[in-house]
């Protein structure tokens, strides 16, 4: 944290939430160029009066639909931007019926099995991890195996790129492993890979696209998958 006896601009307070002294990824995407010195101000006004009238009432949905579109804005690409490109429709037209299809799952959420850490040393924390985002942004991006009938107390989320919690809470909502088999039985689809698969999204795009989701492709046709749910973090 800084000096308290330091005074401080609100550009410098803002600018600290993205990975700087008060880091913090649930609301990091204040401290970036989306919001203006004004506009971040605006925003700061008005969550606490939405606050105040949430604890009066005890319905705190409006709160959370005013956080989700700030983030809304916050992360909306720029449309002018040509340095990655993504298509917003599957790579390959889905022609086969659910039912009989073979479904894998791959999600940026950084999860692990415990014992099989992807980073060396292993053991690094949550917080270590935010502290290293350059060096991870550096590395190989590595593609973790999880056997999709891993309990939840097996399971390890570090991921720098967002805030976590609701995750260690219920994993499932950045890897659906439990609802996936769920529909299985339901007999939604024919059946899923043994192993579902993560990786840490907060990594090089180049190297993600020119590297390693080739190789994954190759694991994915190995066991004759026919579709791949992609989960974002």
């Amino acid at each position: 944290m800084k000096n308290n006896n330091k005074s401080e601009s609100l550009t410098e307070f803002k600018k600290s939430l993205f990975y700087g002294d008060r880091n913090n990824l649930f609301f990091k995407f204040l401290g970036g160029d989306k919001y203006s010195e004004k506009e971040f101000a605006e925003f700061l006004e008005n969550l606490l009066d939405i606050l105040a009238n949430s604890i009066d009432t005890n319905d705190f949905e409006y709160l959370k639909q005013f956080i989700f579109q700030a983030q809304l804005k916050g992360y909306k690409p720029e449309t002018s931007s040509t340095k990655y490109v993504y298509e917003d429709f599957p790579w390959a037209i889905f022609s086969k019926k659910l039912s009989e299809s073979k479904l894998s799952m791959i999600s940026t959420g950084g999860l692990f099995c415990k014992g099989d850490d992807p980073y060396d040393p292993p053991g690094m924390t949550q917080e270590d991890a935010i502290k290293n985002i350059g060096k991870i942004f550096k590395s190989s991006v590595v593609l973790s195996s999880i056997p999709n009938d891993t309990l939840r107390k097996n399971l390890i989320i570090r991921q720098p790129g967002y805030d976590i919690r609701a995750a260690e809470i219920d994993p499932n909502v950045v890897f659906p492993y439990e609802i996936l088999l769920s529909l299985k039985k339901k007999k939604l689809f024919k059946s899923v890979t043994d192993n579902f698969y993560s990786f840490v999204g907060a990594c090089s795009q180049s190297t993600l696209i020119k590297k390693a989701v080739p190789k994954w492709v190759k694991i994915m046709i190995a066991q004759k998958v026919d579709g791949v749910l992609l989960v974002p973090a």
